[in-house]
């Protein structure tokens, strides 16, 4: 729901504007917090969470991040620290979220080069999840007239490729929430993206070759998130 098109009260407003803070400074907030920055109850942000559409606040919240474009991009050097660090939870939780939103439209996962691996891992365990998921092979997969929305996770690690950035503008015309993975965030697949998780690795000749983690580092970020979904939305753990 557009929520410019949504009449609010003042108090309402009041509500959004201090859940807006947060969300700019990318910190998460439980609902207890801003019921208490507003002085109402729990139940009236609930009750605002259903007048947009959402089906409690914890959609509410992780939408209104992933809307903010760009603001959530990460950067992780480590292989380890990707693994360990909470410091990524918040994103971790709002690609969660995402899947969430996407249970019952279409997922589909797109890549070229190396990286093809993590989309073809990605699929299948999308698909062991029961999402609706597959390869994007053709333009077509956006405008099939059994669905006009959905989402699209683009694997690019320099994030220019003309026949991604094409896809890419054909599912923003189709009205696809798009999450893109690259190396870059100042890239053209980046910048267009609705979501870009950057994640550094090295890119080197083979006479003085160093690991190239950036498969790796797509494989374990979406184990975290398929983690998360399980224990937030399978086995009911919810804000």
């Amino acid at each position: 729901m557009n929520i410019n098109q949504t009449s609010l009260t003042d108090t309402e407003n009041l509500i959004m504007n201090t859940l807006w803070k947060y969300i700019d400074l990318k910190q998460k907030v439980n609902i207890s917090i801003i019921a208490d920055e507003c002085f109402v109850s729990k139940a009236t942000i609930i009750k605002l969470c259903k007048k947009l559409g959402y089906s409690g606040y914890s959609e509410m919240f992780y939408m209104l991040l992933a809307s903010k474009k760009n603001s959530y991009s990460l950067e992780i050097n480590d292989l380890g620290q990707l693994a360990l660090d909470s410091t990524y939870n918040l994103y971790i939780q709002m690609i969660s979220e995402l899947l969430r939103y996407y249970k019952n439209d279409k997922i589909l996962v797109d890549s070229l080069g190396f990286c093809d691996a993590a989309r073809d891992y990605i699929i299948q365990k999308l698909l062991v999840f029961n999402f609706n998921a597959n390869f994007c092979y053709h333009f077509e997969a956006f405008s099939n007239p059994s669905f006009h929305s959905g989402l699209y996770i683009v694997l690019s690690e320099s994030g220019a490729r003309g026949e991604i950035l094409e896809k890419m503008t054909k599912a923003k015309e189709n009205g696809f929430n798009i999450i893109a993975f690259t190396t870059d965030n100042n890239s053209p697949v980046a910048k267009m993206a609705h979501t870009s998780i950057q994640l550094k690795s090295k890119r080197v000749g083979k006479d003085h070759y160093e690991p190239n983690l950036f498969t790796a580092k797509i494989l374990i970020f979406i184990e975290m998130v398929l983690s998360t979904y399980s224990k937030n939305f399978i086995n009911g753990v919810e804000d």
